[in-house]
């Protein structure tokens, strides 16, 4: 058995200290859990014991188990929740033993769902061409290369702008919704930055509320708006989908740019380059949930009221590894996943021909918490052509 590093173990002695998990990813806990098995006991700092799910089977039979592993507990699973912060998570997405993802899934538009395949990736297709053809005139202007961030300037401007649209942000609120966006990527971890953030996100929240009271539409804010009896219940629901499906993207976004090959055959390689991305740099890293029964799982006893981690990163790492679950798996699969996929299809497409002129670094800035990981930002070269195109703009 290999012995684990030190910020590995120290993590593993008490897993619930979330403040240990930055190093301990650095020191290498992925790979390390990687080779201890598919479902492995772990201490916690209270002294009782708790599980990583690290296969891909076991993740996905614990996944198609609600009964057994249930989400609805998160709160214990997480701390020694009060009853009021588990009643207050229970009122997350209406009707959680009911199915949310399928009511989510039927609160967006049908016109949206039917253009899945096409109208979202062409759409972040054409946005990204734009902004990266954008920086190739900038450099051409000044005849060298023009210094980016890709992060910031490329994807987390068209991800803000498409998730608006699928998550139905009226016009009167993109701009407002937009800069909210942005401003929570690059937020640190300051008290007073982070309620300047909660502030702007609740006015945007009653805004839209009020919005979708007198003005329904068939999206998701005006089936939320029908169904909740106050602002910060409409915020509470949707400030799930809002971060993970913000953060998730931009962090598999910019992994997935920074892989793109720099010989242009990226429109080729693109459907197995987004899942080798997902596979080896997944932006969730976990989930946790919490055993309602005693059960078994990959030949372990879990006893009623233990801590459940499905380590979703796990997987994909070593040779022969197994297909990606970075959006989850059954009842509790991510409901974005399709409108993710069809999204960082675009982004990969309209960035392509960009990218023969990239000179990426050989390291980033990244971050990691117990809960996600990606990049802060990803500056590159932007080399100038020989010959520059013409600014289309010119020719009308």
């Amino acid at each position: 058995m290999n012995t684990a590093p030190a910020p590995v173990a120290a993590l593993l002695d008490a897993w619930d200290d979330s403040s240990l998990y930055p190093e301990a990813l650095r020191a290498g806990l992925l790979p390390y859990l990687h080779t201890q098995g598919p479902c492995i006991a772990v201490g916690t700092r209270d002294g009782r014991r708790a599980w990583a799910v690290t296969g891909h089977r076991a993740l996905r039979e614990a996944a198609l188990r609600p009964r057994d592993f249930s989400g609805e507990l998160l709160g214990t699973a997480m701390s020694d929740a009060t009853p009021e912060e588990t009643a207050l998570l229970r009122r997350q997405l209406p009707g959680l033993a009911d199915g949310p993802h399928a009511r989510m899934r039927r609160g967006l538009s049908a016109s949206l769902r039917a253009d899945i395949n096409r109208g979202l990736s062409e759409r972040a297709r054409e946005a990204v061409a734009g902004r990266t053809a954008a920086l190739r005139r900038t450099s051409c202007a000044g005849k060298r290369a023009c210094l980016a961030d890709l992060v910031g300037d490329v994807v987390v401007p068209v991800v803000a702008d498409a998730l608006g649209e699928l998550l139905g942000v009226p016009t009167a609120l993109k701009e407002e919704f937009r800069s909210w966006c942005v401003d929570s990527s690059e937020m640190t971890a300051e008290p007073e930055a982070e309620e300047r953030a909660l502030r702007a996100f609740l006015h945007i929240c009653a805004q839209l509320r009020r919005h979708r009271t007198v003005h329904p539409a068939e999206d998701l804010p005006t089936f939320l708006a029908a169904r909740l009896t106050s602002t910060a219940e409409f915020a509470l629901n949707w400030v799930l989908l809002v971060k993970a499906g913000f953060g998730a993207t931009v962090s598999a976004g910019a992994q997935l740019l920074r892989a793109l090959p720099r010989d242009g055959s990226a429109a080729e390689e693109v459907p197995t380059l987004l899942d080798d991305t997902l596979r080896r740099h997944p932006p969730i890293l976990q989930a946790r949930r919490t055993a309602t029964r005693p059960t078994v799982l990959a030949g372990q006893d879990i006893v009623a009221g233990e801590r459940v981690l499905l380590v979703f990163a796990a997987p994909g790492l070593g040779p022969g590894a197994a297909p990606h679950t970075a959006f989850g798996h059954g009842r509790h699969a991510c409901p974005g996943a399709p409108w993710a996929r069809a999204l960082l299809t675009g982004l990969a497409h309209g960035a392509a021909p960009a990218a023969t002129r990239w000179q990426l670094p050989d390291t980033a800035s990244a971050y990691a918490t117990s809960f996600s990981q990606g990049l802060l930002t990803l500056p590159a070269d932007h080399a100038p052509a020989a010959r520059c195109p013409a600014d289309p703009r010119s020719a009308r």
